[in-house]
């Protein structure tokens, strides 16, 4: 009878601190606007400008206070860049788009409703579109990646803890393009850096 009640009980913690856990993460959708370029692939580059946007959770790391959390996100972002790689100066397209998990560690300067945190973390992209005008340079055409390893950097301000705006900079660790002119070599890296708008439910 003892044993039995032994296990009910520590059934019965296990289950009430699954509970807390589960009533301390937060669910939320972002939305944002993004600016995009690629370092030396076109000779001249020029940002893209576009969308991003997508869900997310977060995951407190202590339960001492509410200044840690661990938020894992999945979202569509427009990257990619213009090219002014003519002679006429004409802008060529050379769009990509990914589905990006970033996966950020996220500091609130107070456990208070309303203040500022940071974030960090890397981020893995998967190609899902491209666009690249016809006429435009055929050096990286067909080269892309289908993956895009990042890392982010961000600072924004939460409003009763609901309410988000952020800034965030991310800087590719991996190369965007295959293959770089007729050499086939160079470093070529993508850049994003984003407003966004969360709010959790």
């Amino acid at each position: 009878m003892k044993n039995i009640l032994k296990k009910a009980s520590l059934l019965t913690l296990v289950f009430l601190a699954f509970q807390h856990v589960d009533a301390q993460i937060s669910y939320g959708v972002k939305a944002g606007a993004g600016a995009s370029n690629t370092t030396v692939i076109h000779g001249i580059s020029e940002t893209r400008f576009g969308f991003t946007g997508g869900g997310f959770v977060e995951i407190p790391l202590t339960y001492k206070n509410n200044l840690h959390y661990l938020q894992l996100e999945v979202l569509y972002a427009n990257e990619g860049e213009y090219s002014k790689f003519t002679e006429n100066g004409k802008k060529y397209k050379a769009f990509l788009n990914y589905i990006n998990i970033p996966v950020m560690y996220k500091y609130y300067f107070d456990d208070q409703d309303s203040d500022f945190f940071i974030e960090a973390g890397p981020q893995v992209g998967f190609l899902v579109s491209k666009n690249f005008d016809e006429k435009g340079p055929e050096i990286v055409a067909g080269t892309e990646n289908k993956f895009d390893l990042a890392f982010n950097l961000g600072v924004g301000y939460s409003y009763l803890r609901k309410y988000e705006a952020n800034l965030r900079y991310g800087y590719g660790l991996s190369d965007t393009y295959k293959t770089f002119g007729d050499s086939g070599t160079g470093v070529n890296r993508s850049s994003l850096f984003s407003l966004q708008f969360a709010y959790k439910f």
